[in-house]
């Protein structure tokens, strides 16, 4: 199932190979193992291209909930073996990603070694669900344009990076020469989105939404990053991305500008509960992610 979760999300048999620390034969052998025990393909292969199925895509969101679910048992038997533990529960985005929030943790968890420092990557909704549940001590995700903070919860700014815009393949020639362009530009394009749960497509809307544009929205739903930038390149319709997003090896898509000229930029935020108790690990973590992480996070990204 971790073989399926990455090989979905990166799009490829050498990277999820990668990301999960296999070699491409053993990940390849196991995700036909779980396609046998399942009795469906999840995926449909090309010499080019590695997608999800019909089936696939509907069995992807319950990978993902036994993955966290295995995660949180194992976390949780952790705890009852030890009660004296140091445990600090933090759910990430897919957005951000876990790789690039364990590097903003490192200089925390060098100076608190007793310490645990749980990861969940999850979907932002989930999350704050898990937060208010106090099964998630933190959440890094972004901002919610469209949602004012609860009264409960403590945030601060993490971290931003610009968006970039994706075009069709019908539509490529037409903005490539570009470095930038406006929402209004493209606004008469059809986008594929990601489904509404991790942040993306409502930062999307509220962009729109803010100039008054409309927002034409492809009727399919892509499942991860890399299918919507595949979709685009296949000319389904244009996407809207992070930079952090794309392909490697990308280059000439134009950012997304303000009216001013300046990047348009998605926002992310740590997210905690109320006020900590006095001189605990978790009012110190957040007080790292509050006046540290920001800093240290700008250095790591592009």
């Amino acid at each position: 199932m971790k073989y399926a979760q990455a090989l979905a999300e990166l799009g490829s048999f050498v990277r999820a190979a990668e990301q999960c620390h296999v070699t491409q034969p053993t990940l390849s052998n196991g995700i036909a193992q779980l396609e046998l025990d399942l009795g469906h393909k999840l995926f449909q292969r090309t010499t080019r291209t590695v997608r999800l199925t019909e089936v696939g895509q509907q069995l992807l969101p319950d990978i993902c909930d036994l993955l966290n679910a295995q995660a949180a048992l194992v976390a949780r038997a952790k705890s009852l073996a030890n009660p004296t533990a140091r445990l600090i529960r933090l759910g990430v985005s897919p957005l951000i990603g876990v790789k690039l929030a364990d590097l903003a943790i490192e200089p925390f968890r060098r100076a608190n070694p007793g310490v645990e420092i749980i990861f969940r990557e999850l979907n932002l909704s989930e999350m704050v669900r898990l937060l208010d549940q106090g099964q998630l001590d933190f959440v890094l995700g972004p901002t919610d344009p469209l949602a004012a903070l609860p009264a409960h919860h403590q945030s601060a700014f993490f971290h931003d990076e610009a968006l970039v815009f994706v075009p069709g393949r019908h539509s490529r020639a037409r903005y490539q020469p570009k470095p930038d362009v406006s929402l209004k530009d493209i606004a008469g394009e059809t986008f594929v989105m990601v489904p509404d749960s991790c942040g993306l497509t409502r930062t999307t809307r509220a962009l729109f939404g803010q100039l008054r544009l409309s927002l034409r929205e492809y009727s399919g739903q892509a499942m991860s990053y890399s299918v919507l930038q595949e979709w685009a390149e296949l000319g389904i319709g244009s996407a809207i991305l992070p930079r952090s997003k794309l392909a490697s090896g990308v280059d000439g898509l134009p950012r997304i500008r303000a009216a001013d000229g300046s990047p348009v930029r998605i926002r992310y935020q740590s997210l905690w509960r109320g006020v900590p108790e006095p001189a605990s690990d978790v009012t110190a973590l957040a007080a790292y992610l509050r006046d540290v992480a920001p800093s240290l996070v700008g250095g790591l990204s592009p």
